[in-house]
């Protein structure tokens, strides 16, 4: 009993140490005016997971830095969706 109690919590250790922070950079598409890139910032901070999302509206993209255990690029993007704009692929 205590070597399967030892091998769940080595299991559930292991995949906390998988998680890493990441970087990325999101094209996005619709912003006409400085509110745009700054709404769309504030949705993409509200994703758990993510710790800073920085738009630059001169070169129409947002960088998003988050913990890819709990946040997604679906999510980054679902995010930018629910601020009124898309994701440029």
């Amino acid at each position: 009993m205590k070597s399967l109690l030892f091998a769940a919590a080595v299991l559930s250790l292991s995949s906390v140490a998988v998680a890493k922070e990441v970087t990325s950079t999101l094209k996005v598409s619709g912003w006409h005016c400085a509110a745009c890139s700054g709404k769309t910032e504030s949705e993409l901070r509200k994703v758990s997971g993510v710790k800073t999302a920085k738009a630059d509206r001169k070169a129409g993209s947002v960088t998003v830095t988050y913990d890819d255990a709990s946040a997604t690029p679906q999510a980054l993007e679902q995010a930018v969706a629910a601020a009124g704009y898309s994701v440029a692929k």
